[in-house]
């Protein structure tokens, strides 16, 4: 498994709806487990709110 950085691609992104997170960071979490996401997956260049609203979804 690679690691994945993103960055700029949530430049135009203002909000993180549920359904998202869900099958995106969800399914990632649900196929691979918590520790495997905070390896591989990097956030650069996103807001103070998608910070929250990332940190929110992860801590449930």
């Amino acid at each position: 498994m690679c690691t994945i950085k993103l960055y700029d691609v949530m430049e135009d992104v203002f909000s993180l709806p549920s359904m998202f997170l869900t099958v995106s960071i969800g399914k990632f979490i649900d196929e691979f487990g918590f520790e495997t996401l905070k390896k591989k997956i990097s956030f650069a260049k996103i807001t103070k709110l998608q910070a929250e609203r990332l940190t929110d979804y992860i801590s449930r």
